[in-house]
């Protein structure tokens, strides 16, 4: 019973903490970086310093070949940051987290032939609301009619990745424990970022970024990649003590935060960053959200 509440209360900081960290990233790409290249090398050089404390306050696992696939794995979010960096400079970060939340679906699917998990037709079930709830959230007015938000296309292949980066973390759990985990795969991303640097175009956008940011962009960036560490950790522990598909299904939850977050950020700091914060559109995300709250209630019970 405890472990049981162990794992529920870690997979609850996670979307807690990844929601905040949307915000920075909206904030950052559409206001500092306004480049994928840039702000990827800028956030995977700066992750070097919690690589160095994971290694200088714990012991890291060295296990063969398991490292080596963390490292390998590394390469995934790499990739599932582009497809994030272009959907958040066309869409509001609150319709965007929502749309991001049918990893679920994937993850179901994968860990059942990868991890022999299994869920209940219940839990199948909340999946479907879940889907729905992202449909609706993506739904909006435009001059030309009703159309599906533009990062529906972006957020889509990166649902699959971030799938798939989830399983071989579940499966590296069994190998590795989640230092290590967090360690190889970090370690993997920045390697990844020194080869991208390799061809002129990225190197480029570094190199003309990077003297242009003052310490203030590098405190809140530095803030901002401090809260995604922490949210990456508390899902690879919840994950070490639960089951992958439940735990990925609770990151539902993340819209909701991101939400509050931003509506107040719009009460209290509006010039930060846009959010249509009219009653129609309030309404909408309201009832988008508590569909989600439906769906993840469905599959974790």
């Amino acid at each position: 019973m405890v472990l049981q509440m162990e794992w529920f209360i870690f997979a609850l900081l996670c979307p807690a903490f990844l929601g905040l960290n949307s915000i920075f990233d909206k904030f950052l790409m559409t206001k500092k970086f306004q480049s994928y290249f840039s702000m990827l090398s800028y956030l995977t050089t700066l992750d070097l310093i919690f690589v160095a404390v994971i290694y200088l306050v714990t012991p890291i696992s060295f296990n063969y070949p398991y490292a080596l696939i963390g490292m390998a794995g590394g390469l995934l979010p790499l990739l599932a940051f582009w497809f994030y960096s272009k959907a958040l400079m066309v869409e509001e970060i609150s319709r965007i987290t929502p749309l991001i939340q049918t990893i679920p679906i994937f993850v179901v699917f994968l860990s059942y032939f990868f991890l022999n998990e299994n869920l209940v037709g219940q839990s199948y079930f909340g999946i479907l609301v879940m889907v729905i709830a992202s449909i609706l959230i993506s739904h909006k007015k435009t001059k030309t009619g009703n159309q599906l938000s533009s990062a529906l296309k972006f957020i889509v292949p990166y649902n699959i990745v971030s799938a798939v980066d989830i399983i071989l973390n579940k499966y590296l759990l069994g190998y590795l424990d989640y230092w290590s985990v967090i360690f190889w795969g970090m370690l993997g991303s920045f390697f990844g970022v020194l080869v991208l640097l390799t061809f002129s175009k990225p190197r480029k956008e570094f190199m003309e970024t990077v003297p242009t940011i003052g310490k203030r962009t590098f405190f809140v960036t530095l803030v901002g990649e401090g809260v995604y560490f922490l949210g990456d950790i508390f899902w690879l522990i919840a994950a070490s003590l639960g089951n992958v598909s439940l735990v990925s299904a609770l990151a539902g939850l993340e819209p909701f935060f991101v939400f509050g977050f931003m509506l107040i950020l719009s009460m209290f700091m509006p010039k930060i960053l846009e959010e249509e914060v009219n009653k129609e559109v309030v309404l909408l995300k309201i009832v988008a959200i508590a569909l989600m709250f439906i769906g993840t209630f469905l599959i974790t019970t």
